[in-house]
C-alpha cells in the first residue's frame, strides 16, 4: 500500500526507523512504533497528520531540517482533482496505518 510505497525506504516495513535508506538521513530516523508509547499512551494523531503533511504551522522539532519529504505538497502535485479530498484521504490514510503499527 502507501505506507510501503511512501514510507518504507526510510522507516522501515514495521516503521521501526529502519529502512534501506535510514543510514544516509541526517537525523535518526523517527521509530513509528513508539509514538504512542513516548506521547504517554495516546496516539498523537494530530502531530502525525501534520507531520506526513509537512504542515508549516505544525512543523516538529525533528522535521525542522527535515530529511523527510513534505507529502501533503507531492499528493496535491499528483492529485487527478483541483480540489485537497484526494491528498486529505491520502494523509489520513497514512496517519490510520501508523496508528495500527503502534507497539503493545
Amino acid at each position: 500500500g502507501m505506507y510501503r510505497t511512501y514510507c518504507a525506504v526510510c522507516h522501515g516495513v514495521r516503521g521501526q526507523g529502519d529502512g534501506p535508506a535510514a543510514p544516509a538521513m541526517k537525523q535518526k530516523v523517527t521509530d513509528l512504533t513508539m509514538l504512542t508509547k513516548n506521547n504517554g499512551g495516546k496516539f498523537p494523531e494530530e502531530r502525525v497528520y501534520a507531520s506526513i503533511a509537512g504542515d508549516q504551522n505544525a512543523k516538529i522539532a525533528a522535521h525542522g531540517s527535515s530529511d523527510m519529504p513534505t507529502w501533503g505538497y507531492v499528493f496535491r502535485r499528483i492529485s487527478s482533482s483541483t480540489d485537497e479530498r484526494e491528498a486529505v484521504v491520502r494523509l489520513k490514510t497514512l496517519t490510520a496505518h501508523v496508528k495500527t503499527m503502534q507497539a503493545r
